[in-house]
């Protein structure tokens, strides 16, 4: 059975979104309402999914507790984030944390569970594998030591979102391979399009030249995709 927490401080929130689930799918769900008893029970038990607002609890300390919390748990499982606060740049610190998605309040309920059956298939994927298993990475590129499926390039973290790491172990698979765009289009989660494939891979360029100016091992074919250059 899956298994499902929900880590959220309003009662009647947490209270619906476990209908919602429990009423869609088979699956058993657990709650916390604190960042402290959530704490405990992600080190306790393990998950299949986890679904967190970023707010818990009132006062300056907890306003971005889950957000903290996401980067403590060192994304074990895929999380959703979701929360109502007007911040624009959460959605884009959600993601660097890696999580899974994030989702505004209110929540449309349609949208969660498409959501949350995506992350499970997800979750089941060659993409969401160990990178630290992965044999034969190109010359300066990493799996992070201390963050599960995090790249390091020339020893420096690369903060990549999962859908731009996801892209980043397709090309790597086989460095120097041509990987079509069409193959490359798996795995992003919503505007499968080569428009947003390509906003994607300026994404991930961006974030290698954060570490690395002179990066430029990805290169691409106009109207065919893309690959990572190996060394001549």
């Amino acid at each position: 059975m899956t298994r499902i927490a929900i880590i959220e401080d309003v009662l009647i929130d947490s209270e619906n979104i476990k209908t919602l689930i429990q009423n869609s799918m088979d699956a058993e769900v657990r709650q916390a309402f604190t960042k402290e008893d959530a704490d405990t029970l992600l080190k306790s038990e393990p998950f299949d999914l986890v679904i967190m607002d970023v707010e818990l609890g009132s006062g300056a300390k907890n306003r971005y507790a889950g957000l903290g919390l996401l980067s403590d748990i060192r994304a074990n499982w895929p999380t959703i984030v979701v929360s109502g606060m007007p911040e624009e740049n959460l959605r884009g610190l959600a993601l660097t944390l890696h999580a899974y998605d994030f989702i505004p309040k209110p929540i449309e309920e349609q949208d969660l569970i498409n959501t949350i059956e995506h992350a499970l298939i997800w979750a089941k994927s060659d993409v969401a594998r160990d990178l630290a298993a992965q044999p034969g990475l190109p010359e300066g590129l990493t799996a992070d030591p201390q963050r599960k499926n995090r790249f390091r390039w020339k020893g420096l973290p690369v903060q990549l979102t999962i859908t731009e790491l996801s892209i980043v172990q397709a090309l790597v698979e086989r460095p120097g391979v041509l990987v079509e765009a069409r193959d490359l289009l798996k795995n992003l989660k919503s505007g499968l399009t080569p428009k947003a494939l390509a906003t994607q891979m300026s994404g991930v360029r961006r974030k290698f030249r954060d570490v690395d100016v002179d990066f430029d091992r990805i290169d691409n074919e106009p109207g065919r995709g893309y690959l990572w250059k190996t060394l001549p």
